[in-house]
């Protein structure tokens, strides 16, 4: 697969020049991700009884303990239950608590309770998905501030996202969101280099 890392940096560039994006992803405290389709390309493994494991990006997988250590609450949320998102959330650092699948609860319930835990609001709330159930959590449900999906996304929903990043679910894009939350509160471990290359 051909990676256009100068695409990468193009989007990247133009985000941090967007004056009203650089303050809304600034406020950002709890990141709610989506499993399928968002942090893996969507594929999933099926046998004779049931679904089976999931492709997980080790490129997404380096930036999220940084992330947690540097204060943003993340949570992994799927309307599926699938051992591999709790074994994956474990890997990363993410809290038992914070890994939530297959509940049979509506995803805005989830979002509400995630906020309620982490003790923060509305405007402090991203959903990172790549499909209607999460754009929803902010155009219709209200419950979370910022909506951004990655590359794979249907277009339609691309049209209404705050942000779209520039890969597909499972290839790097949660890096980057994360890149450039980390990066515009001078937080990234690699916050010299980017800005060398953002010269």
């Amino acid at each position: 697969m051909h990676i256009d890392t100068k695409n990468d940096l193009a989007w990247f560039k133009k985000s941090c020049f967007d004056e009203k994006l650089v303050q809304s992803l600034k406020k950002i405290k709890l990141i709610i991700c989506d499993i399928d389709g968002t942090l893996t390309d969507g594929t999933v493994y099926t046998g004779q009884e049931s679904e089976g494991g999931r492709c997980f990006s080790t490129q997404d997988g380096f930036i999220t303990k940084p992330a947690l250590q540097s204060g943003l609450h993340i949570a992994l949320v799927s309307g599926k239950e699938n051992l591999s998102t709790k074994i994956r959330g474990a890997i990363l650092g993410i809290p038992e608590d914070m890994c939530i699948g297959g509940k049979g609860k509506e995803k805005i319930t989830v979002i509400k309770e995630l906020q309620g835990k982490t003790g923060t609001t509305i405007e402090q709330t991203l959903i990172f998905g790549d499909d209607f159930l999460d754009a929803n959590t902010k155009f219709q449900g209200a419950a979370v501030g910022f909506y951004a999906c990655p590359q794979n996304t249907p277009f339609y929903l691309q049209k209404i996202a705050d942000l779209v990043v520039p890969a597909p679910g499972g290839t790097r894009a949660f890096r980057l969101l994360l890149d450039l939350i980390l990066f515009l509160n001078k937080k990234h471990f690699a916050q010299e280099l980017i800005e060398e290359a953002l010269r």
